[in-house]
């Protein structure tokens, strides 16, 4: 006598609607062994990029999303500037002026400059920090103690100006050596021209290196409010009594014979000690303030040289400023590239003046190991739970084709459900790169805040480490009775605890050292 089962009921078509959801929800379960092989692996990822940084090896993809980012729309788009009480003005030679009132030639024609630097004077700025090579030209080396401009620089300087100019480029036998010393007597100040450009893009500002910016800036602000606003690390303040900035050229000039020399010592960090190199460097440079650089704010404080009444000069009714920057724009191969796109040298060494005044800092990088760890639990997450769905939907479909209906309905919803398993899949793979163009534009509010966070390799790595747990959906661990989640996961995963711990502990201890 034959028994049959009993029909099983249809469930509810409020269960049958929400099935989907169900399926959803179940993908993305975490048992403790799937948190804590997340876990370990954000550790892992979170201090080899901890490890990498403090050795400057991720530079160039920093450089790279800058670019990126800088090849989008501008980033700020705000009515207030952050930098308004430090903004200096910037009396420009463009290209047009190079053009009209220096008749293209090179060097520039030293009368013009000292018309130039004249009608600056007479507005009354503080300082006046030039970006031009001021040393007499290889004509007139002859003329030493003779030429008009160096008589204007010296009496600006004895009438209580503040004069900062770039150190200028080496010559042969040292011959502007003599020429610093005397501008120094005259109680005349040097800087570096150099711009800090990482990997092809510029990042950082330099604090305690006599650079222009940072010289200027201490001029018109004083070296206690320049110290208050960029502050050396309190693990190296007993490295920081060391002679201003503003003195420091000059100081170094006397001492040596050599323009090579003196061009070397003035640009490296003040600091001096056991401090390693690296922490050198982060302790003497911040994040450049993309506020300081945005055309919105710093087009404003732009004036364009012009000829009047047959002078060298820039308009009356222009912009004036307490700081002036006044230096060339003409020449293409003195442009960087920055988070505001490309900028000229001259821009940017008044925008350093600017972000100097804002006041930026690194993020604690311990804070950004724990964030790291945080997001990437939840990204690992995410995406495990993607390749769960895909292996279930791989695995349904192979067990439709272990039926024995060939009837051309099933044969064709088979096929549709081949190409929609392919579909997800593509989908799957697209995730990081979504999520990754998603992430650089959220950080981009940060990066207006002079933070600058990259979120590829995290993004990355999480994926490639989610993909460990894809072949779960088709052969599920099982789960044995009173053992611990480390247990467990040494019995599913022995590759994430015998390897990929230890090696997180290693590279977190490397990072820390």
């Amino acid at each position: 006598m034959e028994t049959s089962q009993p029909d099983q009921p249809r469930p509810p078509l409020w269960r049958r609607l929400l099935w989907p959801v169900a399926q959803l929800g179940s993908a993305f379960k975490l048992t403790g062994t799937h948190l804590l092989h997340h876990v370990i692996g954000a550790s892992l990822i979170a201090a080899l990029m901890l490890a990498l940084e403090g050795f400057h090896v991720l530079e160039w993809l920093d450089a790279a999303m800058l670019r990126a980012s800088a090849a989008q729309e501008r980033l700020l788009d705000r009515g207030k500037d952050p930098g308004a009480a430090y903004r200096p003005g910037i009396i420009e030679i463009d290209q047009p002026a190079f053009e009209q009132v220096f008749d293209e030639r090179e060097p520039l024609e030293r009368t013009r400059l000292e018309q130039l630097i004249a009608s600056a004077a007479a507005r009354g700025s503080k300082v006046l920090a030039i970006d031009l090579d001021l040393a007499p030209a290889v004509y007139e080396q002859h003329k030493a103690g003779e030429r008009p401009l160096d008589r204007l620089l010296d009496r600006l300087a004895a009438n209580g100006r503040q004069l900062v100019l770039i150190l200028p480029e080496q010559s042969d036998r040292n011959a502007n050596l003599p020429w610093i010393r005397a501008r120094c007597a005259a109680g005349i100040h040097f800087a570096s021209p150099r711009i800090r450009e990482r990997m092809g893009a510029v990042t950082r500002i330099e604090l305690k290196s006599p650079v222009l910016a940072a010289v200027a800036f201490e001029l018109a602000h004083g070296a206690d409010e320049q110290e208050q606003k960029q502050p050396m690390p309190a693990a190296l303040s007993e490295q920081k009594e060391v002679m201003a900035l503003a003195g420091r050229v000059c100081q170094l000039a006397r001492r040596t014979g050599s323009e090579k020399e003196l061009a070397r010592w003035a640009f490296e960090p003040v600091i001096r000690g056991d401090a390693k190199a690296a922490a050198e460097q982060n302790a003497v440079t911040a994040p450049f303030h993309p506020a300081a650089v945005a055309p919105a704010f710093l087009n404003p404080t732009r004036t364009r040289v012009k000829l009047s009444d047959g002078q060298a000069g820039v308009d009356a009714g222009a912009l004036r400023k307490n700081v002036v920057y006044i230096g060339s724009t003409y020449d293409v191969r003195d442009r960087y590239t920055t988070a505001e796109g490309e900028q000229a040298g001259l821009h940017l060494h008044a925008a350093a003046h600017t972000s100097l005044g804002i006041g930026t800092a690194d993020v604690n990088k311990y804070a950004v190991f724990v964030a790291d760890i945080v997001i990437g639990v939840l990204l690992g997450c995410l995406f495990g739970g993607l390749w769960t769905l895909y292996g279930r939907a791989e695995l349904a479909i192979d067990k439709r084709m272990e039926g024995h209906d060939f009837g051309r309905l099933h044969r064709m919803g088979t096929l549709a459900e081949f190409y929609g398993i392919r579909l997800m899949l593509a989908l799957v793979w697209a995730s990081p790169f979504a999520i990754g163009a998603l992430a650089i534009y959220l950080s981009r509010g940060l990066l207006e805040q002079g933070w600058w966070v990259n979120p590829g390799p995290l993004i990355a790595g999480m994926f490639l480490h989610a993909m460990s747990l894809r072949d779960e959906a088709h052969h599920p661990h099982e789960e044995v009775p009173g053992l611990s989640v480390w247990a467990q996961l040494r019995r599913t995963h022995p590759g994430i605890v015998l390897v990929q711990a230890p090696l997180a502990v290693l590279l977190l201890i490397i990072a820390l050292i």
